[in-house]
């Protein structure tokens, strides 16, 4: 299990590193939303992706956050060997 706080979601660029940080991904994973997409549908393990304190991220994010939640979401229903749970 991935668990990743959205407390940590100030701007945009700390939002990506806090993700690649958390997915293992120092290096592959760039800064846009694409780019995590491409991450998460080629997770070859059941992983479960928790997302705690989503309302921050949306507050502060504004529409960025609602397009975070649609790759998560695409994501998860492209890849069955992952679960994202936003809390």
């Amino acid at each position: 299990m991935i668990t990743i706080d959205a407390n940590e979601f100030v701007t945009k660029h700390e939002m990506h590193a806090a993700l690649r940080a958390a997915l293992g991904e120092e290096n592959y994973y760039g800064s846009n939303l694409d780019a995590l997409h491409d991450k998460l549908t080629s997770i070859c393990e059941p992983t479960t992706i928790v997302i705690k304190n989503w309302s921050f991220a949306a507050r502060r994010l504004g529409e960025y956050a609602d397009g975070l939640w649609h790759v998560l979401d695409d994501s998860a229903d492209e890849n069955p060997n992952i679960k994202v749970v936003i809390e």
